[in-house]
């Protein structure tokens, strides 16, 4: 089966989407408002992403008003590319990287491209640091939606004189009304980087990075010049318009309306739901059921999820509005029909004991969420080759085992 034929397939099937992209298979929002006539180059009167000066620094000026006081740039190439520009642009300027919360793979691929040190660190722990000349870069929120406290953390940086870089991907509806979170923009971080399609609907790609000084812009400008397609997708870029207006217009008596009525469902069908800082993320559990086991039975009623993992089964929800198309009738359908097969693991696990403390040559890291097990030049623990054990036997997707498991077997041979 081709791409294409798969895609037809879950359209077919009325896949229901509990995962990212926001707009929720076109169900959220007002992307029916695009047209693929909309995908076009840089012809007369549609500007340049890399220096905006006509319709696209409108929109970058559109996008800064989320927020007094920042600059904004739209970009195509997701979340990613804004990382790696934001690490690059500092790393002549800062003595070392420390590292805050669980952070993404992307980040990781930043320093190393840079050639920078840095520390892993915990929110407790920064605080009890004297930071310095040094880039802080937090992931918040989390993938599962924890959203600790910033604002004395963004502060006590800031006054040591050290820049505070947010991973904010998962966080672009933060304060889209009072009652969610507030992003790292209004705690005054130095550089945000908004994933605006992950939660709001937007297409797959569309991110924004926000600076608070000009000089800063500059730079990061230039390193988004080098690592962004020098070909943006228009429509990606429209999309981006689209999903700003929604953001600016949301009201949220439907959202926690909808959201009220589908955890009171989930847990009278016997689900355990565990509610995040983020109101559109939640966890599902049923008692005595490997959450693998229940990820497993809602693809196969075509309800697909984020993510699975020992903690259970997570779900962005949609950001329910007035005259969304949601399906969530079907949803309740199938949750009715629901079947939980005695296990799918696979029977023989496999013996991983030769990579016993020997290096990584590939970082291990199992996706989604992206966040790495062990990185390159770390050496295995049993720890870590248990949990890679109990993932692989559930199918987990593993970047970079395969690459290890090979490299010492050839080294064994």
């Amino acid at each position: 089966m081709g791409l294409v034929d798969k895609l037809n397939a879950l359209k077919r099937d009325h896949a229901i989407s509990m995962h990212v992209p926001g707009h929720k298979n076109m169900t959220i929002g007002n992307l029916e408002q695009l047209e693929w006539s909309y995908d076009k180059t840089e012809i007369t009167g549609l500007d340049d992403l890399h220096s905006p000066d006509g319709v696209l620094l409108e929109l970058n000026n559109l996008l800064s008003k989320k927020e007094p006081g920042y600059n904004a740039q739209a970009m195509v190439n997701g979340t990613t590319t804004g990382i790696l520009s934001a690490v690059h642009a500092l790393k002549d300027d800062v003595e070392k990287f420390l590292i805050v919360g669980d952070a993404h793979k992307s980040v990781y691929h930043a320093l190393d491209l840079a050639g920078v040190s840095f520390e892993k660190v915990n929110f407790d722990n920064l605080l009890e640091m004297s930071v310095g000349n040094t880039a802080v870069l937090i992931t918040y929120p989390s993938y599962s939606g924890r959203a600790p406290s910033l604002p004395e953390v963004i502060e006590q940086v800031r006054a040591a004189g050290g820049t505070v870089i947010v991973d904010e991907a998962h966080g672009a509806h933060f304060g889209i009304t009072g009652r969610f979170p507030q992003s790292a923009l209004r705690h005054g971080a130095d550089i945000v980087i908004q994933s605006y399609h992950k939660m709001l609907p937007a297409l797959t790609g569309a991110s924004v990075v926000f600076t608070k000084e000009q000089a800063l812009h500059n730079r990061v400008m230039k390193y988004i010049d080098h690592f962004e397609t020098s070909s943006p997708s228009y429509l990606i870029l429209a999309s981006i318009e689209l999903a700003h207006q929604f953001y600016n217009d949301f009201e949220d008596e439907v959202f926690f309306q909808k959201r009220a009525e589908l955890i009171k469902s989930l847990e009278h069908r016997g689900f355990s739901v565990t509610k995040a800082d983020d109101p559109a993320k939640i966890v599902l559990n049923i008692e005595g059921v490997s959450p693998y086991l229940l990820f497993d039975a809602l693809n196969r009623k075509d309800v697909y999820s984020e993510m699975v993992t020992e903690e259970g089964v997570l779900w962005c929800l949609p950001l329910f509005h007035e005259g969304d198309n949601y399906p969530l009738e079907s949803l309740s359908g199938r949750l009715d029909e629901l079947t939980l097969v005695e296990d799918v693991r696979n029977e023989v696990q496999e013996d991983l004991s030769f990579l016993l403390g020997r290096p990584a040559v590939r970082a291990v890291v199992p996706y989604p969420p992206g966040i790495p097990l062990i990185h390159e030049g770390e050496r295995f623990t049993e720890e870590v080759i248990k949990s890679i054990i109990h993932k692989k036997s559930y199918h987990v997707k593993i970047e970079g085992i395969e690459e290890n498991i090979a490299y010492y077997k050839v080294d064994d041979a």
